[in-house]
Order: structure tokens, then sequence, then C-alpha cells
């Protein structure tokens, strides 16, 4: 009898899914070490060489405590959350736009004094909650509801979508095929899908073929195309054409080819005397050259200490992250939570695959982290937000299989969105 109470008793403190729990155990303690590790670079002629690894550490403290607060709320109040950061990530993109357009550069990050926000977090996140609900009332049936339903949801990644490409433009991709991804599963219809894929198949030609064969200058010279496209056309260009006239000899590299492209150089080598066990934990040498060594190389770095052997291990958490948020998307008998954790299991490994596949060199060079490993305030933040709503769900299916009751349950949720009296009212089609 005491058993089942202390058991009890641990449920009420961390409910949901505990493999997705121990995942997150798992990368946070990846994260410390490396980042601690990664971070020399950073540390280099300043005070303290604990500065980094503080800021991080209180970053994912905050990200477990929002992580924490969000599992305990019943799914159904997710809902609420776009109307608001919706509208905000909209107006910061804007401002970031403005901003990149006066400083002719490419602004990531808006500087709120205590925090550096980076508002294409937020913004990806808000959309795939927004396009999860606007799914969810989806009428396959209804000519009407699929019209209505796939114009809104044009309008709003196309919109968000727009206003990231110039600061970043992976992560304005990566957002279109999640929700790309989302559409097919939600029962869009396949005209409109087909239709779609034809014009972004048509528009991706044209834009690879302008990055490839037109001239910088050129580029630089057109009104049209954003300032950030000659760093595209470059990143492009060393990945698809890497030598005219076959693989350089190592001394041809070393002496042409390394200083054109230090951050792959640098990657490439800390994988290449990584060995099977790696050189251990805080014995990168690379690190000191890679700039992005603690965000956007850090798996690299990971593969340096921890060799092959660590490198197989984050990758089989993340593997592992995705089974579970499949398993609680099958498991969902609505609409809105299946869609929703489809969509933020789809943005976190699809965001792993992509950091983790350039720095081992199979994809050309992005500003995409590794989710909850990378250096990264607002990214932390985000991601934990992520994780919080898919334990949410887990906690609120767990709970009512159980017959008990999760926090927000028993309070009228309103809804601001086409004037329902309440999400409790909404049926399912």
């Amino acid at each position: 009898m005491e058993i089942n109470e202390e058991k009890k008793e641990r449920r009420q403190l961390l409910n949901g899914d505990a493999t997705i729990w121990a995942m997150v155990v798992v990368l946070c303690c990846i994260s410390l070490v490396e980042v601690f590790s990664a971070s020399s670079r950073l540390t280099f002629g300043k005070s303290s060489f604990l500065t980094p690894i503080i800021s991080h550490t209180v970053h994912l403290v905050m990200g477990l405590g929002l992580m924490y607060v969000l599992h305990l709320l019943h799914y159904k109040w997710y809902r609420l959350f776009p109307v608001l950061l919706v509208p905000v990530s909209i107006i910061l993109l804007g401002i970031l736009s403005v901003q990149s357009a006066s400083s002719s550069g490419a602004e990531r990050w808006i500087n709120l004094g205590f925090f550096q926000l980076q508002p294409s977090e937020v913004g990806k996140i808000a959309v795939i909650m927004s396009v999860a609900y606007w799914l969810s009332k989806l009428k396959t049936d209804d000519e009407l509801s699929q019209s209505h339903t796939f114009w809104k949801i044009m309008a709003l990644t196309g919109l968000v979508c727009l206003l990231i490409i110039g600061e970043n433009l992976s992560t304005a991709l990566l957002l279109a095929g999640v929700i790309f991804v989302m559409m097919i599963l939600g029962g869009v219809a396949w005209k409109r899908i087909l239709a779609l894929s034809g014009v972004v198949a048509a528009a991706g030609i044209v834009a690879l073929v302008v990055l490839l064969f037109v001239p910088a200058q050129t580029i630089r010279d057109s009104r049209i195309i954003p300032s950030r496209a000659t760093t595209w056309q470059a990143r492009l260009q060393d990945f698809f054409q890497p030598g005219s006239e076959g693989s350089p000899t190592a001394y041809e590299y070393a002496k042409l080819v390394a200083p054109e492209k230090p951050q792959e150089t640098h990657a490439n080598i800390a994988i290449a005397t990584s060995n099977i066990l790696g050189k251990g934990p805080g014995n990168s040498v690379e690190r000191d050259y890679l700039q992005e060594a603690s965000c956007d190389f850090i798996y690299a770095i990971i593969i340096e200490e921890l060799g092959m052997a660590g490198g197989i291990v984050v990758m089989l958490v993340y593997v592992i992250l995705l089974f579970r948020v499949g398993r609680i998307a099958t498991r969902c008998k609505e609409k809105y939570p299946a869609y929703l954790a489809m969509g933020l299991g789809m943005l976190i490994g699809l965001q792993a695959f992509i950091n983790m596949s350039v720095a081992v060199g199979l994809f050309p060079v992005t500003g995409q982290p590794l989710p909850l490993i990378s250096k990264g305030g607002t990214s932390v933040l985000m991601t934990s937000f992520c994780i919080g709503m898919l334990l949410g769900i887990s906690n609120t299916l767990e709970k009512e299989a159980r017959g008990e009751s999760v926090l927000g349950t028993e309070t009228d949720i309103p809804t601001p969105i086409e004037g329902e009296e309440s999400f409790d009212d909404i049926t399912e089609s």
C-alpha cells in the first residue's frame, strides 16, 4: 500500500511520458558538458571562463521550469497560445526585417537588454500550433472548409516564412516542410497538395539556378533578391561544386580550400580524429578554431570528444524522442493534440537531423542549432516549450485513462477563434 502511494506521489511530481523525461535529462547533461567544453573560444580574452556555461545553465533551468509548468496543463489550453504568439512573432520579425534592411546585413536577434531574442524561433512554433488547430477543424469532405483552411494556412505560413527568409533561410524551409507534411496528414485535398508541390518545385528550381549560375555581383546589385543571397550562393556552390577537376590533394586542400571553408574544414578534422570513443570530455582541439563550436557545430565537438559511440548515442536519443512522440499522437482520440504532437515532433526531429548532417558534411552549412544541446537562449526555451506541450498531451491522456483530473480540466476554456463558446464544445469531424 505504501509503495502504491509513493508511486502516486512520483506521478504527481513528474507526469507524462517517462521516456521523454529521461531523454530530456540525457540531452541536458550532454549539453552542459559539451557547451562548457566548446565555449573556450567564447571565453578567450574575457574575465571569466564560467560566464558562457553559467548563462547556458540558467537557460536550461528556465527551460526545464517552463517544461514542468506546461506539462501540468490540459492540452486544450495550448490552443490559446497562438493568439499571443502569432501577432507578437510577426511584429518582432517585421522589426527585425527593418533593422536588417537598414544595416545592409542579416539580423537574427533582437536585443531586449537582459535577453537576446530570436523571433524566428517563436514564429515557427506559433505557426505550427495555429495550423494544428485549423487542421483539427477541417471537414475533409466539405469543399468550402477545404478551401478556407488551405488558404488560411498558406497566408500565415507564407507571411512568416517570408519574414524569416531574409535572416535565416534554413528555418523558413524547415517550417515550410513541417507544415507541408502536416497538411498531408491533416487531410487537405490532394489536388491542392499537388498544385502546391508544383509551385514550390518550380520556385525551388528557379532559385537553385539563380544561386548556382548567376554571378554574385549581379545578385548584390539586384533589389529584388535578399542581400543574404550571396551567402546562400557561396554555401551552395561550395557544397555542389567543391572542385572543377576532381578531388584536390591534401596539399591543395590545405592551401586552397581550407582557408575558404574554415568551419567545414575544422568540423571534418574534429570528426576524423575522434576514433570510436573520442578524446574524452573537455579534450577537444578543434573547438578553438570552430566559430560556432557551441552552437551550429556542437555535434562535431561531441563526436570529437565522445567518439563515434557518443555521436550515435545522441542520434538515438532523438530517434527515441520521435518514436515516443509518434506513440503519443497515435493514442490521441482528438485531432488537435495529435496534429500538434506530430508538428512539434517533426520540428525537433528535422532540426536535429539538419544540424547533425551539416556537422558531418551531408548538408550545406545552415544556422540550425541542435535541440536542447546547442548554446542559445531562445532555442533552448522554445525547444523546452515544445517538449513541455508534448509532455502535457501525454499527461492528459494518461490521467484521463486513469479517470484523474488534469489541471484546468474543470475550467471552461475560452476560445478567441471563430466564436465557439468553449473548446469543449468543438465536435471532431
